[in-house]
């Protein structure tokens, strides 16, 4: 398997390219539960062929297999949102001026 990520959905196996691999705090469509989460371990952290993946604010962790798995609509290649790419940096308050 290459070192290259596939974010194309409809890409996988049968199309010729392998699965897409989400890392760890990247959200993932889960698509057998119907669900989005962050991905919250990586099967070379459990031993196991599954992720785990917790709701975005927090709460009971779920599994799944990565061929279930979807990059999530809003992200770009490299991994940030849509509201994170277009939002304007935070700023820090320019200091108060003495007089």
């Amino acid at each position: 398997m290459s070192g290259e990520r596939s974010n194309n959905p409809q890409a996988g196996p049968a199309a010729g390219t392998h699965r897409w691999e989400p890392m760890r705090g990247e959200l993932a469509y889960d698509t057998r539960s119907d669900r989005l989460g962050v991905v919250v371990a990586v099967p070379k952290d459990t031993g196991t062929r599954l992720y785990h993946l917790s709701p975005e604010g927090g709460g009971e962790t779920w599994t799944a297999r990565s061929e279930a798995l979807r990059p999530h609509p809003g992200a770009a290649e490299d991994g940030t949102t849509l509201n994170e790419a277009v939002m304007p940096p935070k700023r820090e308050r320019p200091p108060e001026v003495q007089q």
